[in-house]
C-alpha cells in the first residue's frame, strides 16, 4: 500500500474538493465545500494498492487507520473508493469497512462513495477528513448572498 498526502494547504484543499466529480457530476456542492473547509484541521490522503489483493488492501487501510492517534472532537470523513467500471464493494467488504472505519472516529459523520466509472488495475482509496474541535449544530446564513453572517460579540 502506497500512502500519499494530497495537500497540506487549505486553499488547495478547497480547490480539490470543488473539482472532485464522478460521471461529470460534482461530489460536493459549494455549501458542502464551505462546510468541510471551515475546520480546525484537515487531511486529504490517497492510498494505492500494490501487489496485495483487494481484501488484504482493505485490511492494511483499516490497520493504518487504527494505528494513528484519534482526534478529539467532531470529524466529517469521506472514503472514496475508485473501482473498475460497473464494480462495487462486495457485501463482506462493505461490512468490514463499516465496522472498522467507523470505530476509528469518536464523534463523526462518515460516507463511503464507490466511484466506478473508469478502468483500473489497482484499487485506490481517498480519505477526506475535516476535523472540528466541536460540532456546531446550526450555521446562520444570509439568503441574499449565501454567506455566513458574522455575529457581533
Amino acid at each position: 500500500m502506497i500512502t500519499t498526502r494530497l495537500t497540506t494547504k487549505k486553499s488547495e484543499f478547497r480547490e480539490m474538493l470543488s473539482k472532485l466529480n464522478a460521471q461529470q457530476k460534482r461530489l460536493f456542492s459549494p455549501d458542502e465545500v464551505d462546510y468541510l473547509t471551515n475546520c480546525d484541521s484537515f487531511e486529504y490522503l490517497e492510498f494505492k494498492q500494490e501487489d496485495e489483493d483487494d481484501d488484504e488492501f482493505l485490511k492494511q487501510f483499516s490497520t493504518w487507520l487504527h494505528e494513528r492517534p484519534k482526534h478529539q472532537g467532531h470529524v466529517d470523513y469521506y472514503v472514496l473508493f475508485y473501482l473498475c467500471m460497473g464494480e462495487t464493494l462486495t457485501r463482506d467488504q462493505f461490512e468490514y469497512m463499516e465496522r472498522n472505519v467507523a470505530e476509528c472516529f469518536d464523534t463523526s459523520h462518515g460516507w463511503i462513495y464507490e466511484i466506478n466509472n473508469r478502468i483500473r488495475f489497482k484499487m485506490r482509496v481517498r480519505l477526506i477528513c475535516s476535523y472540528k474541535s466541536k460540532m456546531r449544530r446550526l450555521t446562520r446564513k444570509d439568503s441574499r448572498v449565501g454567506a455566513e453572517i458574522e455575529e457581533n460579540k
